[in-house]
């Protein structure tokens, strides 16, 4: 008897860590023809997982990072509640940062260095929930800053449908066709 309820013990164990998936996200930059600065982004820039999943930054250019937006950041809190703040180190090209998330809700994260320039993606971990599922509405250092709040802000993020597509490429919000208008500036 012992032996058997060791056996299926050991089974639920492996089924229950079988279950758990490994996703990766590039943090990329891309040239843009005609432009001086590339682009820096997450991709996918919108991510459905499983509580418990963990999710793999994959740094295929340089200076890249991954910071939760939370209050002890010194930004607008856009994580679910309980969870605590994290921040990877600057990953160097070819490197990997791994998070596992296990509190269920919307997460939204910026890369440190290029905020500005829209590098911010949401992920979604069992269902929708928390501040991120609002509006950003603060566009300054300390909230989601610049051209990161307005890309957040894209109906293509919608929580809903990073759920129901698994995933949103950056390519699909396009972030060039996004313009707005912060501090009196055209984005």
């Amino acid at each position: 008897m012992h032996r058997m309820l060791t056996t299926l013990l050991a089974a639920f164990v492996f089924a229950s860590a079988a279950a758990q998936t490994n996703h990766q996200v590039q943090m990329m930059t891309l040239p843009i023809e005609g432009q001086e600065i590339p682009a820096f982004f997450f991709e996918p820039m919108g991510l459905y997982v499983q509580p418990g999943d963990t999710i793999t930054f994959v740094a295929a250019g340089p200076h890249h990072g991954v910071t939760a937006y939370h209050g002890q950041h010194v930004k607008s809190h856009r994580v679910p509640d309980g969870v605590e703040p994290f921040s990877s180190p600057i990953v160097p090209i070819g490197g990997t940062w791994s998070i596992t998330l296990t509190i269920p809700g919307t997460y939204d994260v910026w890369c440190p260095p290029h905020e500005h320039f829209g590098m911010a993606m949401r992920i979604v971990v069992g269902e929708p929930g928390g501040p991120a599922n609002e509006p950003v509405t603060n566009f300054g250092p300390d909230g989601a800053f610049d051209l990161a709040g307005v890309l957040l802000n894209s109906p293509l993020l919608d929580p809903a449908r990073i759920v129901a597509e698994g995933a949103v490429s950056w390519f699909e919000i396009d972030p060039s066709k996004t313009v707005t208008t912060i501090g009196g500036t055209e984005h």
